[in-house]
């Protein structure tokens, strides 16, 4: 219901709020990892830092998820799905 050129800026806030979320869910998980690293899984004889991968790697996809809607968005362009 906004004028597009409001529109556009509210959506770029909102990626980059997105943006902002995804970089410090990978921050935050990198640092709970690098803190329990030192641990093993028993049964497993892993680091207990491999539990904290999917948070970070998560993240970091959120972020670029971010970049990639916001470029989009100055450019004037739509992100397509992939399977199109």
């Amino acid at each position: 219901m906004l004028p597009d050129a409001i529109r556009r800026k509210v959506e770029i806030v909102i990626y980059a709020l997105v943006g902002v979320f995804g970089a410090c869910m990978a921050y935050n998980g990198w640092v709970l990892g690098t803190s329990v690293a030192a641990y093993y899984i028993p049964n497993l004889h892993v680091s207990e830092a491999v539990r904290y991968i999917p948070l970070v790697l998560s993240g970091v996809l959120i972020v670029l998820f971010a970049i990639e809607h916001v470029v989009a968005i100055i450019r004037g362009e739509e992100v397509a799905p992939s399977w199109n």
